[in-house]
């Protein structure tokens, strides 16, 4: 019995072994890959994780129908986006054509766009408390990804047409922070009778929609949105300029002259003398109010050698450098640069500060700064006029938003500034941008 149970015992040892050969582990609880005197192996040299695939053409590619209203309030502008699937854009251009290309060319682009701008001139029109706005005419762009989801596009690229969408785009400026929004929408192609709208306000945004029947879509301020304000203009308390009443003093000579001499030649004035008197004296006030010597001296501005004196100068000019962007009429940002800003530097930081704020030039999308900080690393110098010259840093954080996603900015310049006492205000004369750091 004892020998039955010994060969069964064996039996099953080898069936188990047999197994584990099958699905290659070890059955036995020691290390068989040791080495020579019963040592382990080294452990085998851990493998970096493997990256993320980088996206496909199936993560981006439309699945469905895209129609879609974005509506960009921002403090001194409105914005209206739409975004439809190109499929549908070709049905609504042309609705006969019946071999509609996978690839969308360039050349077929520019087409598109054209006929799209053209076609869509009325589709959309806005209002606000200062009224309706002017006529706005669209700008349309081929963009690329899904609606919230768009990916950046290679210049003169030919698009997959499942990967493409058409945007329109109505700019609309204001001269002051809305309190309310309406926008009216005729862009119901293909038999379309909702769309979904996304408004968005600063760092909030609100989600509805819009039917073929109301056709309008609605947003009301509440306070929500505010513009930032300007920063105070530095001042310093001038040198008043030294008026010499230089007529009067003639006049008066002229007087003292005439009375020696009528006085030395015992000489009477017909009538008496106090009439004479008076007229002299009123010629004399009108003379000395009329006829002056103005002498301008020093303007008296204090003599900034002090670094933390030097910043609280430079910080608040380059801050309102960047405030003057939230406008979008170009009479109005060059109004409000020159509170901070004299002379040919205003042309050229308007020209150099637009280009940097505006989406790869784009789409009529402009970053809005929403942190800004300088440091004044050290005064270089000083001006004939009493001025200073300033070594200076200064970075910007900025978001831009289009197409329902926000993108993050930052800016960090580098720079030599020069600042003018100018009629009891500082201003920023001359800028030598030395580095540029972008994100």
């Amino acid at each position: 019995m004892l020998r039955g149970v010994a060969l069964t015992a064996i039996t099953c040892f080898l069936h188990a072994v047999a197994l584990a050969q099958t699905i290659n582990i070890s059955p036995l609880p020691f290390n068989l890959d040791s080495t020579p005197g019963g040592k382990p192996a080294p452990a085998a040299a851990a493998q970096p994780a493997t990256p993320p695939p980088l996206p496909t053409a199936q993560q981006v590619a439309l699945t469905g129908t895209v129609g879609h209203i974005y509506v960009y309030v921002e403090p001194y502008q409105t914005r209206i986006e739409a975004l439809f699937d190109i499929t549908s854009i070709i049905q609504w251009l042309t609705p006969d054509e019946k071999n509609v290309p996978d690839t969308i060319s360039v050349e077929y682009q520019q087409s598109i766009i054209r006929d799209a701008e053209k076609l869509a001139a009325d589709w959309c029109s806005v209002s606000t408390n200062e009224g309706r706005q002017p006529y706005i005419a669209p700008t349309a762009h081929f963009v690329k990804g899904k609606p919230g989801a768009t990916i950046p596009m290679a210049e003169n690229e030919a698009l997959p047409r499942n990967q493409c969408m058409l945007g329109l785009v109505w700019n609309s400026a204001a001269t002051e922070t809305p309190d309310t929004v309406e926008a009216t929408w005729k862009g119901w192609i293909n038999g379309a009778k909702v769309m979904p709208v996304t408004v968005l306000f600063g760092s909030q945004s609100e989600r509805s929609e819009i039917n073929n029947i109301t056709k309008k879509i609605q947003w009301i301020n509440k306070g929500r949105l505010r513009p930032t304000p300007l920063a105070k203009v530095p001042t310093y308390d001038p040198v008043p300029p030294i008026k010499i009443p230089i007529g009067a003093i003639l006049w008066l000579l002229i007087g003292i002259g005439f009375y020696w001499y009528i006085w030395h030649r015992n000489y009477r004035l017909p009538g008496g003398g106090l009439p004479y008197f008076g007229v002299y004296i009123f010629c004399l006030i009108l003379i000395g109010k009329l006829v002056n010597i103005t002498i301008q001296r020093d303007q008296g501005a204090p003599n900034i050698a002090d670094v933390t004196e030097a910043q609280k100068i430079v910080s608040p000019l380059l801050r309102n450098v960047y405030r003057a962007f939230d406008h979008r009429a170009e009479s109005r940002i060059y109004d409000v640069l020159h509170r901070s800003i004299e002379g040919e530097l205003l042309r050229k930081l308007y020209l150099e500060t637009i280009t940097a704020l505006t989406l790869d030039g784009r789409e009529g999308t402009r970053v809005l700064i929403t942190e800004f900080e300088a440091t004044v690393d050290q005064v270089t110098g000083h001006t004939s006029s009493g001025g200073f010259i300033a070594d200076c840093n200064w970075s910007t954080i900025g978001t831009v938003g289009h197409w329902g996603h926000a993108h993050p900015r930052y800016n960090g310049y580098k720079a030599r500034v020069t600042v003018e006492p100018l009629q009891g205000e500082w201003k920023l004369t001359a800028l030598e941008v030395q580095e540029v750091r972008r994100k």
